[in-house]
Protein backbone atom coordinates (compact mmCIF):
# COMPACT_ATOMS: atom_id res chain seq x y z
CA UNK A 1 0.00 0.00 0.00
CA UNK A 2 1.41 3.47 -0.98
CA UNK A 3 1.64 6.76 1.03
CA UNK A 4 -0.74 8.46 -0.74
CA UNK A 5 -3.15 5.47 -0.41
CA UNK A 6 -2.72 5.04 3.22
CA UNK A 7 -2.93 8.63 4.10
CA UNK A 8 -6.06 9.10 2.02
CA UNK A 9 -7.76 5.97 3.97
CA UNK A 10 -6.80 7.37 7.24
CA UNK A 11 -8.09 10.70 6.41
CA UNK A 12 -11.61 9.15 5.07
CA UNK A 13 -11.92 6.92 8.34
CA UNK A 14 -11.30 10.48 10.45
CA UNK A 15 -13.50 12.70 8.50
CA UNK A 16 -16.29 9.81 8.79
CA UNK A 17 -15.85 9.76 12.62
CA UNK A 18 -15.74 14.14 12.58
CA UNK A 19 -18.78 14.21 11.24
CA UNK A 20 -20.64 11.61 13.30
CA UNK A 21 -19.25 13.14 16.60
CA UNK A 22 -20.67 16.29 14.73
CA UNK A 23 -23.88 15.33 14.19
CA UNK A 24 -24.00 13.79 17.78
CA UNK A 25 -22.95 17.52 19.20
CA UNK A 26 -25.50 19.08 17.08
CA UNK A 27 -28.34 16.35 18.44
CA UNK A 28 -26.95 17.68 21.68
CA UNK A 29 -26.95 20.77 21.13
CA UNK A 30 -30.84 22.15 21.18
CA UNK A 31 -31.13 22.35 25.03
CA UNK A 32 -28.28 20.18 26.43
CA UNK A 33 -30.38 17.78 27.78
CA UNK A 34 -32.58 14.29 27.45
CA UNK A 35 -35.25 16.14 26.45
CA UNK A 36 -33.29 17.95 23.28
CA UNK A 37 -32.12 14.20 22.52
CA UNK A 38 -35.42 12.52 22.47
CA UNK A 39 -36.98 15.76 20.01
CA UNK A 40 -34.19 15.59 17.70
CA UNK A 41 -33.68 12.02 17.91
CA UNK A 42 -35.38 11.58 14.35
CA UNK A 43 -33.94 14.68 12.86
CA UNK A 44 -31.77 14.68 9.50
CA UNK A 45 -28.75 16.71 9.33
CA UNK A 46 -28.52 19.01 6.07
CA UNK A 47 -26.56 18.06 3.35
CA UNK A 48 -24.99 21.70 3.15
CA UNK A 49 -23.66 20.91 6.92
CA UNK A 50 -22.71 16.96 6.70
CA UNK A 51 -20.57 18.79 3.37
CA UNK A 52 -19.14 21.22 5.71
CA UNK A 53 -17.98 19.39 8.40
CA UNK A 54 -16.96 16.55 6.42
CA UNK A 55 -14.52 19.35 4.43
CA UNK A 56 -13.50 20.75 7.89
CA UNK A 57 -12.87 17.28 9.43
CA UNK A 58 -10.63 16.56 6.29
CA UNK A 59 -9.05 19.98 6.59
CA UNK A 60 -8.21 19.91 10.33
CA UNK A 61 -7.23 16.01 10.43
CA UNK A 62 -4.74 16.64 7.05
CA UNK A 63 -3.19 18.91 9.42
CA UNK A 64 -2.55 17.26 12.39
CA UNK A 65 -1.38 14.47 10.18
CA UNK A 66 1.36 16.72 8.87
CA UNK A 67 1.83 18.54 11.76
CA UNK A 68 0.05 21.69 11.13
CA UNK A 69 -2.68 23.46 13.16
CA UNK A 70 -2.26 21.13 16.16
CA UNK A 71 -3.66 24.71 18.35
CA UNK A 72 -6.47 25.27 16.18
CA UNK A 73 -10.01 24.90 18.46
CA UNK A 74 -13.00 22.91 16.92
CA UNK A 75 -15.73 25.29 15.99
CA UNK A 76 -19.03 24.87 17.45
CA UNK A 77 -21.54 23.76 15.21
CA UNK A 78 -24.16 26.98 14.12
CA UNK A 79 -26.91 25.53 13.46
CA UNK A 80 -29.72 23.68 15.51
CA UNK A 81 -33.42 22.28 15.03
CA UNK A 82 -36.27 24.54 15.71
CA UNK A 83 -39.30 22.97 15.17
CA UNK A 84 -37.99 20.25 12.47
CA UNK A 85 -36.53 23.22 10.39
CA UNK A 86 -32.57 24.01 10.98
CA UNK A 87 -32.13 27.62 11.17
CA UNK A 88 -29.22 29.70 12.10
CA UNK A 89 -28.67 29.63 16.17
CA UNK A 90 -28.79 33.59 15.85
CA UNK A 91 -32.05 33.52 13.63
CA UNK A 92 -33.73 30.60 16.40
CA UNK A 93 -32.90 33.23 18.90
CA UNK A 94 -34.41 35.88 17.78
CA UNK A 95 -37.54 33.81 17.07
CA UNK A 96 -37.46 32.61 20.35
CA UNK A 97 -37.59 36.18 22.28
CA UNK A 98 -39.91 37.55 19.62
CA UNK A 99 -42.37 34.23 20.22
CA UNK A 100 -41.94 34.46 23.84
CA UNK A 101 -41.82 38.53 24.93
CA UNK A 102 -44.03 39.98 21.99
CA UNK A 103 -47.24 40.77 22.88
CA UNK A 104 -50.11 39.93 19.92
CA UNK A 105 -51.31 42.90 17.91
CA UNK A 106 -54.69 43.87 18.03
CA UNK A 107 -56.58 45.26 15.13
CA UNK A 108 -55.77 49.12 14.66
CA UNK A 109 -58.94 51.16 13.72
CA UNK A 110 -56.97 52.29 10.95
CA UNK A 111 -57.30 49.16 9.35
CA UNK A 112 -60.84 48.92 7.87
CA UNK A 113 -64.45 50.52 9.38
CA UNK A 114 -65.61 47.81 10.00
CA UNK A 115 -62.89 46.38 12.01
CA UNK A 116 -61.89 49.26 13.72
CA UNK A 117 -65.85 50.41 14.83
CA UNK A 118 -65.99 46.88 16.19
CA UNK A 119 -62.06 46.43 18.03
CA UNK A 120 -63.13 50.32 19.20
CA UNK A 121 -66.59 48.78 20.80
CA UNK A 122 -64.81 46.15 22.24
CA UNK A 123 -62.48 48.23 23.95
CA UNK A 124 -65.20 49.72 25.29
CA UNK A 125 -67.20 47.29 26.95
CA UNK A 126 -63.20 46.32 28.52
CA UNK A 127 -63.43 49.93 29.76
CA UNK A 128 -66.74 50.06 31.23
CA UNK A 129 -66.73 46.59 32.45
CA UNK A 130 -63.75 47.93 34.63
CA UNK A 131 -65.40 51.12 36.16
CA UNK A 132 -68.61 49.07 36.34
CA UNK A 133 -68.48 45.24 37.10
CA UNK A 134 -72.42 45.10 36.81
CA UNK A 135 -72.34 46.99 33.34
CA UNK A 136 -72.77 44.07 31.66
CA UNK A 137 -76.13 42.98 33.88
CA UNK A 138 -77.44 46.37 33.43
CA UNK A 139 -76.88 46.47 29.48
CA UNK A 140 -79.04 43.13 29.42
CA UNK A 141 -81.61 43.88 31.44
CA UNK A 142 -82.24 46.73 29.42
CA UNK A 143 -82.37 44.92 26.29
CA UNK A 144 -84.38 42.07 27.54
CA UNK A 145 -87.24 44.08 28.80
CA UNK A 146 -87.27 46.72 26.22
CA UNK A 147 -87.70 43.50 23.68
CA UNK A 148 -90.47 41.87 26.31
CA UNK A 149 -92.32 44.55 26.07
CA UNK A 150 -92.57 45.97 22.53
CA UNK A 151 -93.45 42.45 21.76
CA UNK A 152 -96.30 42.01 24.30
CA UNK A 153 -97.70 45.83 22.99
CA UNK A 154 -97.76 44.57 19.92
CA UNK A 155 -99.62 40.86 20.67
CA UNK A 156 -101.96 43.55 22.27
CA UNK A 157 -102.71 45.20 19.33
CA UNK A 158 -102.15 42.43 16.79
CA UNK A 159 -102.91 39.68 18.71
CA UNK A 160 -102.01 35.95 18.18
CA UNK A 161 -98.99 36.39 16.56
CA UNK A 162 -99.20 33.14 14.89
CA UNK A 163 -101.70 34.71 12.91
CA UNK A 164 -99.61 37.81 11.80
CA UNK A 165 -99.38 38.56 8.39
CA UNK A 166 -95.43 38.12 6.57
CA UNK A 167 -95.55 42.20 6.49
CA UNK A 168 -96.72 42.33 10.72
CA UNK A 169 -93.86 40.06 11.59
CA UNK A 170 -91.44 41.92 9.36
CA UNK A 171 -92.65 45.31 11.22
CA UNK A 172 -92.45 43.79 14.64
CA UNK A 173 -88.71 42.73 13.85
CA UNK A 174 -87.67 46.24 12.55
CA UNK A 175 -89.27 48.07 15.98
CA UNK A 176 -87.26 45.40 18.01
CA UNK A 177 -84.23 45.76 16.08
CA UNK A 178 -84.43 49.27 16.93
CA UNK A 179 -85.18 49.46 19.82
CA UNK A 180 -82.55 47.49 20.78
CA UNK A 181 -80.11 49.60 19.28
CA UNK A 182 -81.22 52.81 20.97
CA UNK A 183 -81.01 50.50 24.39
CA UNK A 184 -77.66 49.49 23.59
CA UNK A 185 -76.42 53.47 22.67
CA UNK A 186 -78.34 54.90 25.79
CA UNK A 187 -76.64 52.21 28.32
CA UNK A 188 -73.17 52.30 26.58
CA UNK A 189 -72.78 56.13 26.31
CA UNK A 190 -73.78 56.76 29.69
CA UNK A 191 -71.78 54.28 31.34
CA UNK A 192 -68.82 55.21 33.24
CA UNK A 193 -64.99 54.19 31.67
CA UNK A 194 -61.42 53.92 33.12
CA UNK A 195 -58.36 53.58 31.35
CA UNK A 196 -56.39 50.97 31.12
CA UNK A 197 -52.81 50.49 32.18
CA UNK A 198 -51.24 50.87 28.92
CA UNK A 199 -53.07 53.71 27.77
CA UNK A 200 -52.78 55.28 31.28
CA UNK A 201 -49.50 55.35 31.03
CA UNK A 202 -48.49 57.11 27.90
CA UNK A 203 -51.44 59.49 27.83
CA UNK A 204 -53.09 60.04 30.91
CA UNK A 205 -56.01 62.29 31.05
CA UNK A 206 -58.44 63.68 33.17
CA UNK A 207 -61.56 61.41 33.90
CA UNK A 208 -64.53 61.94 31.29
CA UNK A 209 -68.31 62.50 32.97
CA UNK A 210 -70.24 59.79 31.89
CA UNK A 211 -73.66 60.71 33.47
CA UNK A 212 -74.62 63.70 35.67
CA UNK A 213 -75.11 62.15 38.58
CA UNK A 214 -71.70 60.30 38.07
CA UNK A 215 -69.35 59.75 41.38
CA UNK A 216 -66.40 62.05 40.88
CA UNK A 217 -65.13 65.62 41.58
CA UNK A 218 -67.54 67.32 38.80
CA UNK A 219 -68.23 70.40 38.70
CA UNK A 220 -72.02 71.79 38.20
CA UNK A 221 -71.23 73.51 35.22
CA UNK A 222 -69.24 69.87 34.21
CA UNK A 223 -72.55 68.01 34.47
CA UNK A 224 -75.07 70.09 32.87
CA UNK A 225 -72.54 70.10 30.19
CA UNK A 226 -72.82 66.50 30.35
CA UNK A 227 -76.59 66.59 29.91
CA UNK A 228 -76.85 69.00 27.07
CA UNK A 229 -73.86 66.73 25.16
CA UNK A 230 -75.71 63.45 25.55
CA UNK A 231 -79.04 65.54 24.33
CA UNK A 232 -77.54 66.49 21.39
CA UNK A 233 -76.40 63.15 20.70
CA UNK A 234 -79.71 61.32 21.49
CA UNK A 235 -81.67 63.91 19.09
CA UNK A 236 -79.64 62.52 16.39
CA UNK A 237 -79.71 59.09 16.91
CA UNK A 238 -83.34 59.07 17.80
CA UNK A 239 -84.31 61.13 14.53
CA UNK A 240 -82.17 58.84 11.97
CA UNK A 241 -83.52 55.56 14.01
CA UNK A 242 -87.37 56.89 13.99
CA UNK A 243 -87.51 57.84 10.43
CA UNK A 244 -85.55 54.40 9.36
CA UNK A 245 -88.32 52.47 11.58
CA UNK A 246 -91.30 54.86 10.16
CA UNK A 247 -89.93 54.18 6.83
CA UNK A 248 -89.54 50.21 6.50
CA UNK A 249 -92.83 50.00 8.25
CA UNK A 250 -94.32 51.62 5.23
CA UNK A 251 -92.51 49.79 2.90
CA UNK A 252 -93.32 46.53 4.71
CA UNK A 253 -96.99 47.63 5.07
CA UNK A 254 -97.20 48.71 1.04
CA UNK A 255 -98.21 52.55 2.31
CA UNK A 256 -94.84 54.33 0.77
CA UNK A 257 -97.20 56.57 -0.35
CA UNK A 258 -97.58 58.42 3.00
CA UNK A 259 -93.87 58.73 3.00
CA UNK A 260 -94.42 62.80 2.43
CA UNK A 261 -91.50 65.45 3.43
CA UNK A 262 -94.25 66.06 5.71
CA UNK A 263 -94.14 63.07 7.50
CA UNK A 264 -89.99 62.99 7.07
CA UNK A 265 -90.08 66.07 9.53
CA UNK A 266 -92.99 64.55 12.00
CA UNK A 267 -90.81 61.68 12.05
CA UNK A 268 -87.37 63.21 12.80
CA UNK A 269 -89.24 65.67 15.04
CA UNK A 270 -90.58 62.57 16.91
CA UNK A 271 -87.02 60.95 17.34
CA UNK A 272 -84.74 63.75 18.42
CA UNK A 273 -87.40 64.76 21.30
CA UNK A 274 -87.83 61.60 22.48
CA UNK A 275 -84.55 60.34 22.52
CA UNK A 276 -83.24 64.00 22.90
CA UNK A 277 -85.11 64.69 25.99
CA UNK A 278 -87.35 62.42 27.15
CA UNK A 279 -84.70 59.32 26.90
CA UNK A 280 -82.03 61.27 27.98
CA UNK A 281 -83.78 62.65 30.69
CA UNK A 282 -85.12 59.48 32.01
CA UNK A 283 -82.00 57.41 31.92
CA UNK A 284 -79.65 59.93 34.03
CA UNK A 285 -81.88 59.57 36.39
CA UNK A 286 -82.07 55.54 36.06
CA UNK A 287 -78.60 56.07 36.44
CA UNK A 288 -78.33 58.41 39.48
CA UNK A 289 -80.96 55.61 41.32
CA UNK A 290 -78.72 52.91 40.16
CA UNK A 291 -75.67 54.77 41.73
CA UNK A 292 -77.19 54.78 45.20
CA UNK A 293 -78.74 51.12 45.19
CA UNK A 294 -75.09 49.77 44.54
CA UNK A 295 -73.84 51.78 47.13
CA UNK A 296 -76.07 50.87 49.75
CA UNK A 297 -77.99 47.47 48.94
CA UNK A 298 -76.19 44.08 48.43
CA UNK A 299 -75.57 42.77 44.72
CA UNK A 300 -78.32 40.33 44.38
CA UNK A 301 -80.72 43.08 46.13
CA UNK A 302 -79.51 45.89 44.21
CA UNK A 303 -79.45 44.03 40.84
CA UNK A 304 -83.26 43.38 41.60
CA UNK A 305 -83.82 46.75 42.59
CA UNK A 306 -82.29 48.11 39.11
CA UNK A 307 -84.49 45.52 37.26
CA UNK A 308 -87.42 47.14 38.86
CA UNK A 309 -86.23 50.72 38.19
CA UNK A 310 -85.44 50.25 34.22
CA UNK A 311 -89.29 48.30 34.31
CA UNK A 312 -90.75 51.23 35.09
CA UNK A 313 -88.40 53.67 33.33
CA UNK A 314 -89.98 51.47 30.03
CA UNK A 315 -93.26 51.76 30.87
CA UNK A 316 -93.23 55.92 31.33
CA UNK A 317 -90.93 55.43 28.41
CA UNK A 318 -93.64 54.04 26.17
CA UNK A 319 -96.37 56.04 27.63
CA UNK A 320 -94.46 59.33 26.99
CA UNK A 321 -93.96 57.86 22.91
CA UNK A 322 -97.49 57.90 22.90
CA UNK A 323 -97.43 61.59 23.72
CA UNK A 324 -95.35 62.78 21.85
CA UNK A 325 -96.47 60.84 18.48
CA UNK A 326 -100.10 62.58 19.08
CA UNK A 327 -98.30 66.25 19.30
CA UNK A 328 -96.37 65.88 16.22
CA UNK A 329 -98.86 63.94 14.54
CA UNK A 330 -96.85 61.04 13.46
CA UNK A 331 -99.44 58.41 15.27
Amino acid sequence: MTTGTLFQSVTHQVSYSAVRRGARADRYDVSGQAGGRERNRVGVIPLSLAANSSSSAISRDSQAILGHGAGTPRRRNSFRHVRDHVVPRSTGDAAASVSQGAEPELPSPSSGAPAGFVANFVRGLRMRMAADPNFPFKLGAEVCLDEVMTLLVNIGVRGNPLQWALGAQLQVLCQMLTAAVNDIILVYCLAPVKQDGLEAKEKPKEPEIAHIFQEGDFTFAQRIGCYLAKGRFYALVGALSCTFSMALALLLSGQMELFTPVYLFRALMTGALHMGISANTRYQIVNGIERVLYSLLPQNAARLASVGTRLSNNLLGARLWIVMTTLTGLA
